[in-house]
């Protein structure tokens, strides 16, 4: 494992164990054995820590969604809720990093989504336009339907963190998938 790594990793459970706030280079190079000037060579400032964290993150996030993409299209979508749900209960530090805080490595809607700067939710959205050329997804703007998706997603995953519902693990995951699905496949009424 390079320096850089074990920095990362370093940071990853402080960030897990303590917090944004607390998160210092200072306190991780003391951690990863390595002097303060050591750190500063790797990463400039905590904003730079916090950038590589964020693309760490979110390259984690899109390697386990490459592995659903031959699923067919309804099994792909539950994968990819589920997948989104586990991994904000499973690795919090990292869920946060990708979707949560500020790090100059998050994706901003429209641009970057529109720019194909988000490979998940890019995929997510052609998936959708695949589902509404079957009839299985509703109609609308397809990249509007991935975000709309998600946002709920995010929201439920929010608020379970915070002590919300009280749920075992499989009832919070099956209610997500209901939602979402509420959300993008058609419904009676359409």
């Amino acid at each position: 494992m390079t320096t850089r790594d074990r920095i990362l990793t370093i940071a990853i459970a402080e960030l897990e164990a303590k917090g944004l706030e607390s998160l210092s280079l200072r306190a991780v190079g003391q951690k990863a054995g390595i002097t303060p000037m050591a750190v500063y060579r790797h990463f400039a400032d905590k904003a730079a820590l916090l950038q590589a964290l964020g693309e760490y993150a979110l390259g984690r996030w899109q390697s386990r969604i490459q592995a659903m993409a031959d699923l067919p299209l309804l099994a792909g979508f539950e994968a990819m809720a589920t997948a989104f749900v586990d991994y904000a209960l499973d690795e919090p530090a990292l869920f946060d990093a990708a979707f949560v805080l500020k790090t100059r490595a998050e994706r901003i809607y429209p641009e970057d989504f529109e720019a194909g700067r988000s490979p998940v939710i890019g995929g997510f959205a052609q998936r959708i336009a695949e589902g509404q050329a079957a009839g299985l997804v509703r109609t609308g703007p397809p990249l509007e339907l991935a975000m709309a998706v998600w946002g709920v997603l995010q929201g439920l995953v929010g608020l379970h963190r915070s002590g919300r519902f009280n749920l075992s693990r499989p009832e919070f995951t099956a209610l997500c998938l209901r939602s979402a699905e509420r959300i993008y496949l058609k419904g009676d009424g359409q």
